[in-house]
């Protein structure tokens, strides 16, 4: 019995440094974007969150794919 799984969505996760603290160690903020498509591409993730940074006050320093599925047991 051989299990699989199906994608069936992805968010977008994008961080920016917002500054530096006391320290001198740089500060990030983040924000997730979910019910983002599953069949996105990775230079289509790319070029939203260029687009994103676009109206932000920061540069967009990380970004991350996050994908769910789904799993099924085999029969």
């Amino acid at each position: 019995m051989a299990a699989s799984s199906v994608l069936v969505g992805n968010a977008l996760g994008i961080s920016y440094q917002t500054g530096v603290n006391s320290k001198g160690e740089d500060v990030f903020e983040g924000q997730s974007f979910k019910n983002i498509s599953a069949t996105a591409t990775d230079d289509e993730l790319v070029a939203l969150s260029d687009a994103i940074g676009g109206i932000l006050a920061y540069t967009v320093s990380t970004i991350k794919k996050e994908q769910t599925y789904v799993i099924t047991r085999g029969e």
